[in-house]
């Protein structure tokens, strides 16, 4: 599948002489996909395989005689297809037609003339293009060019193969892009080797979320189409000379291939012991980071705005710095030579809603050096370390979030992060807690910690059986302990606490 899919179709070259061969590919793909269907579905039931052949059978010029189109005949009559499809076709059904091949045969197939090229140009085929592949609902806003819509909304695995290929759209020159972008990806599980880097120009917002598929959509039908997960090859064993002979011995080597690769699985639950929202995480893509590298989160926003929606972020790397990299979610500025963090103006911002966060390895949520983040309806829980970290003078906003069983320490590494952390910790900065769930954690349910720069604003939240203190606020007469303010809270060393994500009813209440 290639990665230059939305590239290729908005750089065709109208100058470039018909391709018969590619002509002549297209109709034996379309030929094989009708077969295909009419094995699998048992029938014609799709609209545009009946329009195909209910305008074959009676429109064509070669033979006006009624006649029945079998999978053989499909496939030997390639070439009369093609010319059917150009001479006649109707021009409503093309675009159909079209949304049915995918976006990348399109791609070749505006390249082979001049007539496929224009029909590829128009603007009500990205119309058709972007309603039948989900990009575009009824009561969404009517965009003024569909076919900048469908650039800027690519699809993972429709316009691109990888989550990493799809956040292509918005490199180039900074100052001449300026239109957000949001990928959708397709209810999975997306298995990264690498870090998610949101590295936007400023006030450019790129989303990330899961898009709304119809009931029947089925992700099974996907696994014939995709690559499986490549296996690791057997190193070599070696010789007992050279294993005992002298010589130089890296102590961390590189990564192989298998960690430079992403993959997409159509599975919808993770393989995991920990009990999962199963209902909830089949309408959702999940975003697993699988790697050897050591500190890598999944989503790093080093600058411009991220937005993550409807995910579940499943996470666990090597290494011990929970302040730089090993959180599924890593908020900071971009760090310059010497590896400061360069304070922008406007900072980093991160918004997540309806997101579900676990770390076996570390923290939930990192956000420092004055990046800004809002989190509504989230799920953040049974990480290894601090569930929620705010420090260096950053920014936070916490609505209707469960924030609960953080701080038990890495179970899957002896040498991991320790039992013991909070569920959000405020170093430094400013927090806004509202309606919120924070419960069972391994050592307090909230902390603040900064006589000086620790403000916490605690309004209509539930701080239940956490381990040693539910509420941890500055020391009395401190400029934090006054600023700071909490109101109509509820705190207990035992008790059940009411969720408020809707995410973890089942945990919560088992």
């Amino acid at each position: 599948m290639s990665s230059n899919t939305l590239r290729d179709l908005n750089g065709a070259d109208q100058s470039r002489p018909p391709t018969q061969t590619q002509s002549k590919n297209f109709g034996n793909f379309l030929s094989r996909k009708l077969a295909w269907k009419r094995r699998t579905m048992c029938g014609p039931n799709t609209a545009v395989e009946s329009a195909i052949i209910g305008h074959k059978q009676s429109g064509s010029r070669s033979s006006r005689r009624r006649q029945t189109l079998s999978s053989a005949d499909v496939d030997t009559n390639s070439s009369a297809m093609m010319e059917w499809l150009q001479e006649d076709c109707p021009q409503d059904l093309l675009p159909r037609i079209l949304a049915y091949a995918g976006p990348q045969i399109t791609a070749n197939l505006s390249r082979t003339c001049k007539f496929w090229n224009e029909v590829v140009g128009k603007e009500s085929t990205w119309k058709v293009l972007s309603q039948d592949l989900y990009k575009w609902k009824d009561d969404d806003q009517i965009p003024d060019s569909w076919k900048d819509f469908y650039r800027y909304n690519p699809c993972v695995p429709v316009d691109f193969s990888s989550v990493h290929g799809a956040l292509s759209v918005v490199s180039g020159p900074r100052m001449e892009q300026n239109r957000s972008v949001r990928v959708l990806l397709r209810p999975g599980r997306y298995i990264l080797r690498e870090a998610i880097n949101v590295m936007a120009p400023r006030y450019v917002e790129v989303a990330i979320e899961t898009m709304q598929m119809p009931e029947s959509f089925l992700p099974v039908d996907q696994i014939s189409t995709l690559d499986a997960e490549p296996q690791r090859k057997r190193k070599p064993s070696e010789s007992l000379r050279r294993i005992l002979g002298c010589r130089t011995v890296d102590v961390e080597e590189p990564d192989d291939e298998l960690d430079l690769v992403e993959v997409f699985e159509p599975s919808m639950l993770i393989e995991s012991s920990r009990k999962m929202t199963d209902q909830l995480s089949k309408n959702r893509a999940t975003l697993v980071m699988r790697t050897r590298r050591h500190n890598e989160p999944i989503i790093r926003v080093q600058q411009g705005n991220a937005v993550l929606k409807n995910l579940q972020l499943s996470h666990i790397c090597h290494g011990t710095d929970i302040w730089n990299g090993n959180a599924a979610v890593q908020v900071q500025p971009y760090g310059g030579a010497d590896e400061r963090p360069m304070m922008m103006i406007p900072a980093p911002t991160a918004t997540l809603e309806h997101v579900e966060i676990t770390s076996e390895s570390g923290r939930g949520i990192v956000n420092i050096d004055g990046g800004h983040v809002t989190i509504r309806k989230c799920y953040v829980h049974d990480c290894a370390a601090t569930g929620i970290y705010l420090g260096g003078g950053s920014h936070a906003v916490i609505e209707q979030t469960d924030v609960v069983r953080n701080g038990n320490g890495n179970r899957a590494h002896r040498r991991g992060i320790p039992r013991g952390h909070s569920g959000i910790y405020l170093e430094q900065g400013q927090a806004s807690i509202v309606d919120c769930n924070i419960s069972q954690n391994s050592l307090t349910g909230i902390s603040a910690v900064s006589p000086e720069n620790a403000v916490l604003h605690l309004q209509e939240s539930e701080l239940v059986s956490n381990g040693s203190f539910q509420l941890e606020m500055p020391g009395f007469g401190t400029p934090s302990h006054s600023r700071s303010t909490s109101v109509n809270n509820t705190l207990a060393q035992i008790g059940l606490p009411r969720t408020r994500s809707g995410l973890a009813v089942e945990e919560i209440d088992d």
